[in-house]
């Protein structure tokens, strides 16, 4: 009996105090706030890293986007390395409160607990935190960038080809743009740079509006044809044919224009029926091209 009395007493003597609510609070305040500075340091090197990689290797080679979020987290692990003792050391010039606890206290289920919970509220606070500079960042420029590159890459093709096909010299793809009311185009055969043109104005400009093709076989003689272009490309315009580009619903949404149409001895001539089918056969294409790349 005196011997189990011992043995109770020695456990009550080795069994540490539990800690206050107070000193738990603190325990968990100080695991929270240096893993705010990890968590924000993990979020921002990584979203800044891969976006940049995104829009940079991602686009020229082709790297998904979440292969770059991956370069980008592998940056982040290796600077969380770098960086880790520099936040310790912000973290010790705050003068957090001491919790005062002991070792074997620290190590009581409530203790581990309330560590756990300080190191989970800091850490998802510190990301959310290193989120912030979504709001600084184009977060859709190498989308645009990528779809981009596979249009200039297809459409190239199509105008290229179509200058052979239809045995001409030379071949554009114009998109429209409803906010500015204007026809863009990055691809023109024999032009260099993106082209720009009011979508009211011209043979394509017309076409557009009546959403039927357009075949002109001697562009100065219609009232339509807007000079201006050839007097800033000096290239001479002769016959014309243009078909608008409609999307899968139907809604207008460019227009192909085939410029100068040659014999094989390299005379001029003008565009037939069997062009305009043509045309509209390669109208047909680009449509569905564009479905595919977004």
């Amino acid at each position: 009996y005196l011997s189990s009395e011992a043995s109770t007493a020695n456990k009550e003597l080795l069994t540490p105090a539990a800690p206050t609510k107070e000193q738990l609070r603190i325990v968990a305040l100080r695991f929270a706030i240096p893993m705010v500075g990890f968590g924000f340091m993990d979020n921002l090197v990584m979203i800044t890293a891969g976006e940049a990689i995104d829009q940079t290797f991602g686009v020229t080679l082709g790297i998904s986007t979440m292969a770059a979020a991956g370069f980008g987290q592998c940056i982040s692990d290796v600077m969380g390395n770098l960086s880790g003792n520099l936040v310790d050391a912000a973290c010790a010039k705050l003068n957090l409160p001491q919790h005062g606890l002991t070792e074997s206290q620290l190590d009581l289920k409530i203790s581990r607990v309330y560590r756990t919970f300080g190191a989970c509220v800091g850490v998802v606070t510190g990301c959310l935190l290193g989120m912030s500079c979504l709001a600084f960042m184009d977060t859709g420029a190498a989308d645009r960038a990528r779809r981009a590159k596979e249009l200039h890459s297809v459409f190239e093709h199509v105008m290229n080809d179509g200058t052979k096909l239809f045995q001409a010299e030379r071949a554009s793809l114009f998109m429209l743009d409803e906010e500015k009311n204007e026809l863009w185009s990055q691809v023109a055969t024999g032009v260099k740079g993106i082209i720009k043109v009011d979508a009211k104005c011209g043979l394509i400009g017309a076409s557009i509006k009546s959403g039927g093709i357009i075949n002109v076989p001697d562009a100065y003689q219609d009232k339509r044809f807007n000079a201006d272009v050839d007097k800033e490309s000096s290239f001479r315009t002769k016959s014309v044919l243009a078909i608008p580009v409609n999307n899968e619903e139907g809604k207008i949404i460019g227009a192909i224009q085939i410029l100068n149409k040659k014999m094989k001895d390299g005379s001029d001539s003008s565009f037939t029926a069997d062009d305009e089918r043509l045309a509209t056969m390669m109208a047909s294409h680009v449509t569905s091209f564009i479905k595919v790349v977004g």
